[in-house]
């Protein structure tokens, strides 16, 4: 009989060691494979431990009937980031520990803090720097991927402006614009098949026999080609570094040497004057109906535009996971 009670704790301490594996199992369960990169459960949940945490501090229990829904939307964001990052490393677009520094001291600048404040403030969001710079480039280097493979397809005209506002005028709310229009770029870009190709074009364009916009028009097969090569909002420092070295090469309104980049060769131009847009005119008075076309104008293409990027940006979505292998086991 004495021995009843340690053989009853032998099979207690069996049955939780069995659990604990079993529960880290579960945790460390590999739940997708992206192009040989794994995602596991422990990642997911992290990322959705996170996403809570900043929803205001809301918590869900493991068994909450939303949780699995919410989990698998996460894992679908992961494999969007992955296949983005994937992409980005592809076409080389990174960031520079420099420009990450800048971007932190301008966070800091703006929220009036030293660099221990900071710091501590990462610590409360149970965060460390080095986890903050990690995931500023990430973010930053999808940003600049986007702003140039997405937003330079965006184009908002001035007629579907005002078609918009004429079907929908007396329901348009008077919010203020946040973001302003778009403009066009300040950059002109050119991408054909060879260098051969791209020399020829340089010289018919600096001698002055051929636009910088005529012959993106008739000869890219890049970015920008059917707006005479304009990139919109994509700014240099959103480039590729060859691709930045080469603008910065030569003086604004004249044309890089070609810039090799996947196989093909670039020319870039900084246009002139580009940058530069005229005071915005005051708004009329705001009649009874709704706001007038001019004082409503800036806040329908910035609707507008995020419809068409939402559009663009899932399209381009759908072609990287086209040809990517994706397997989820979640």
């Amino acid at each position: 009989m004495p021995r009843l009670p340690k053989i009853c704790l032998m099979l207690v301490l069996l049955v939780a060691l069995t659990t604990t594996a079993w529960a880290t199992q579960l945790v460390d369960k590999v739940v997708a494979v992206v192009n040989g990169k794994l995602i596991t459960m422990f990642d997911v949940n992290a990322r959705l431990a996170d996403l809570l945490q900043r929803t205001q501090g809301v918590s869900m229990r493991p068994d909450d009937p939303q949780a699995a829904e919410l989990r698998r939307q996460v894992l679908e964001s992961m494999i969007n980031d992955i296949l983005i990052e994937q992409e980005a490393a592809r076409l080389k677009v990174s960031i520079s520990e420099t420009e990450l520094d800048s971007q932190i001291d301008e966070i800091k600048k703006k929220n009036n803090l030293t660099q221990q404040q900071f710091v501590a403030e990462l610590n409360k969001e149970g965060m460390t720097l080095k986890d903050f710079r990690e995931r500023m480039r990430l973010d930053s280097v999808k940003k600049r991927l986007l702003g140039f493979m997405v937003h330079r397809k965006v184009l908002v005209t001035d007629d579907e402006i005002r078609d918009y506002y004429e079907k929908n005028k007396g329901a348009l709310p008077t919010a203020k614009s946040i973001l302003g229009p778009k403009v066009s770029g300040t950059i002109g870009f050119i991408m054909v098949a060879t260098k051969k190709q791209a020399d020829d074009l340089r010289a018919q364009i600096t001698s002055g026999s051929l636009k910088f916009s005529d012959a993106a028009k008739k000869y890219s097969i890049g970015p920008g080609r059917d707006q005479g090569g304009d990139l919109g909002d994509v700014q240099a420092k959103d480039l590729a570094p060859p691709l930045r070295d080469a603008l910065k090469s030569v003086p604004a309104g004249q044309v890089s040497p070609p810039v090799m980049l996947d196989g093909k060769a670039v020319l870039l131009v900084l246009r002139t004057g580009a940058a530069s847009t005229p005071a915005p005119a005051a708004p009329a008075p705001t009649p009874a109906g709704g706001p007038s076309f001019e004082g409503a104008r800036d806040q329908i293409q910035e609707m507008l535009y995020k419809q068409k990027f939402d559009k663009l940006f899932q399209e381009y979505i759908d072609n990287l996971r086209s040809k990517a292998v994706i397997e989820i086991k979640l």
